[in-house]
């Protein structure tokens, strides 16, 4: 060996390791769902699963080992140039991942992030190593939930050339586990995924890329483009939760974290796992009425989410005050134990804001019920005719309509104020609202509500107020909410009487078919 390694040739690492494939290694923290100890008193606590990977596309796929993710119900990814020294930027910096394709066999999964542009390296063509081959491991190794610095690990490649799984001469530590290994060319040659045991320590062993690119060709011969919540209401609520962990895990705001959990299982009702993590971090919080409420919930949903652990006995004692008041000399992480000392430094780096505790019980009602609201702005309206030709014959106090709607989690009521050429005051279901008007064009508007990811379309009818007979009119609207933003833009098709559009469909004359609608077009905001 030591023949050989005198014989080697050292790359450029600084030429190698460049800053976007740097940005290409992730950090991936997999939660599973908590799990309860039991040592005289009964404990929740986390169960949370450090790992590595790495985007290979720049689409969003991500590369990363099997026992990192596979139990997991949420999965966070933090950018390796994320700003951990800022509360706020790292908030923003984060993602949350589909799982695509899990491969237990060959430890190996694909996950998928919602996202475009991002940096990806390349997996290399070649099928084998030499022996003694300088070889490079990026990752987060370690157990600290605050350091987010990608670390470098050099080495040499060990094995024989067609071993699987590679021996490497090197040391990797927890939280390495599905980081890429780049030969000198700086393409990914494995990922790695365990390290020696025991009293063999300086060596680690990473599956090969061949391995990787048969998966991935499973995947494609499959045709699976994307995760089971993409494109969904599910996803929202996916990553509203994950936000709520993320804050409780890393900056301890309880309070925080509950909001998102609650906008989670408000926005995907059905989200057992939602319910379950809600209980989990209202326990977490104390708040012991709204933990039992939300175990209960996810038990309805999703029986087999509870193993024999959570059985009402154990449930009941664990959220039974008076029994866990030892809960906070013993709280912490399944790393708790055996998490470094620099913990608590690395912590100082992350400043999270204040946070007033105060059992969730006690504060108020707003607070506590008020999930969100959104406000509306229809700055134009009119006949399409009338406004392609620059005229609006429609009084001026009837050319723009305000919407405000506030979403409550009292029986999933909304409460909506509107005014246009009158005032509105209305009542809504997730998939309905109801709205009357004191003066004005309308005397009620009844709309249904359908939702797909970012798209909200309503689709309904109102009572006109142009005369005696109160005509029907169909309505219609369709806004898109601005990725992530609160922006909101919105298109409606409104006072289409129903008398016109049944002479229009039966009518031969050009002229008999015109409908006389009015358009809108507006902005919103929804918090």
């Amino acid at each position: 060996m030591l023949a050989l390694l005198s014989q080697i040739t050292l790359p450029n690492w600084d030429a190698v390791l460049t800053e976007d494939k740097k940005k290409a290694v992730v950090r991936i923290l997999a939660f599973g769902l908590p799990k309860l100890r039991s040592m005289g008193d009964v404990v929740a606590d986390w169960n949370v699963s450090l790992g590595s990977g790495f985007f290979i596309d720049s689409t969003g796929r991500i590369i990363t080992n099997s026992h990192v993710v596979r139990k997991a119900k949420v999965i966070a990814v933090v950018l390796s140039d994320a700003k951990t020294s800022n509360f706020k930027e790292f908030m923003e910096s984060l993602y949350f991942a589909e799982l695509l394709y899990d491969d237990p066999d060959n430890d190996i999964a694909v996950l998928r992030v919602i996202g475009e542009n991002f940096k990806y390296l390349k997996l290399s063509d070649r099928k084998y190593l030499r022996q003694g081959e300088p070889v490079a491991a990026l990752g987060f190794p370690g157990t600290s939930y605050h350091d987010n610095k990608l670390k470098v690990v050099f080495g040499f490649v060990a094995s024989d050339r067609d071993d699987n799984p590679i021996l490497l001469n090197m040391s990797v530590n927890p939280g390495n586990s599905g980081g890429p290994l780049l030969d000198g060319k700086g393409e990914v040659v494995g990922v790695v995924f365990a390290k020696e045991g025991e009293g063999r320590e300086g060596l680690a062993y990473a599956i090969p890329v061949y391995v990787v690119k048969k998966v991935l060709r499973n995947i494609e011969l499959r045709k699976i483009t994307k995760g089971h919540y993409a494109g969904t209401d599910i996803y929202e609520a996916y990553e509203e939760l994950g936000r709520g962990l993320m804050k409780a895990l890393i900056f301890n705001d309880y309070e925080a974290a509950i909001d998102h959990a609650q906008r989670a299982v408000e926005l995907d009702p059905d989200y057992a796992e939602g319910h379950f993590f809600y209980g989990f971090l209202a326990y977490k919080y104390k708040a012991y009425e709204i933990a039992q409420r939300e175990y209960k919930k996810a038990y309805e949903l999703k029986p087999s989410l509870f193993d024999d652990n959570y059985n009402k006995e154990t449930v009941e004692k664990l959220l039974n005050p008076d029994t866990t008041e030892a809960e906070s000399e013993d709280e912490g992480s399944e790393y708790s134990e055996t998490a470094s000392e620099d913990t608590t430094a690395a912590a100082e780096e992350i400043s999270p804001p204040s946070v007033s505790i105060q059992l969730a019980t006690e504060r108020p009602w707003w607070k506590r019920h008020i999930t969100s609201w959104q406000i509306g702005l229809y700055f134009l309206r009119g006949n399409p005719d009338e406004l392609i030709q620059g005229q609006n014959t429609l009084p001026t106090s009837d050319r723009y309509e305000i919407t405000l709607a506030v979403h409550t989690d009292l029986w999933r009521t909304s409460f909506y104020l509107v005014k246009n050429a009158g005032w509105g005051f209305g009542l809504g279901a997730p998939f309905m609202s109801v709205v009357a008007f004191s003066g004005g064009s309308e005397v009620v508007r009844v709309e249904g509500l359908y939702r797909r990811g970012n798209l909200r379309l309503t689709l309904g009818g109102a009572v006109l107020r142009e005369d005696e007979a109160k005509p029907l009119a169909l309505r219609t609207s369709l806004w898109y909410r601005w990725r992530k933003t609160p922006w909101m833009f919105m298109v409606a098709l409104e006072r289409m009487r129903f008398d016109e559009i049944g002479r229009a469909l039966s009518a031969k004359d050009k002229e008999e078919r015109r409908i006389n609608s009015v358009v809108s077009l507006g902005l919103g905001l929804w918090f």
